[in-house]
């Protein structure tokens, strides 16, 4: 993974893809707020210093445009953690304030609505 000093930057995650169904789309809307309410930078397009990727169902699987697939490949081999809609706002945090450890501290979301959910990170690699 590629990160920069503490000092540099907050931590960054991608969002990849186009949720195909208002589910997947209401999650991919709230989990793009909370990352915001904790000061994590978003960010629609494949950088250097990426630190966490959120991608679509259909981009896992397969069915997606070949940027798409040729951004997901360049998660792969650099080792970035991806998960799917499916993880909670908790668990994503979790999973960045562990996997960037040189980039700025991530503000836990205590709030989160008050509810956890029930799905793991799932490392799409």
């Amino acid at each position: 993974m590629t990160t920069s000093s503490l000092s540099d930057r907050p931590a960054r995650v991608l969002f990849l893809g186009t949720p195909s169904d208002p589910v997947d789309l209401g999650r991919w809307t709230e989990l793009q707020v909370h990352l915001r309410a904790a000061s994590i930078e978003i960010t629609p397009s494949f950088e250097d210093e990426l630190d966490y990727a959120i991608v679509t169902e259909d981009v896992l699987d397969g069915y997606c445009t070949a940027d798409e697939a040729l951004t997901l490949q360049k998660l792969r081999s650099r080792g970035i953690t991806c998960a799917s809609t499916c993880a909670g706002p908790e668990q994503i945090l979790a999973a960045l304030a562990e996997a960037s450890a040189e980039v700025a501290p991530v503000v836990p979301i205590s709030a989160a609505k008050g509810r956890a959910s029930g799905h793991a990170v799932r490392d799409a690699v």
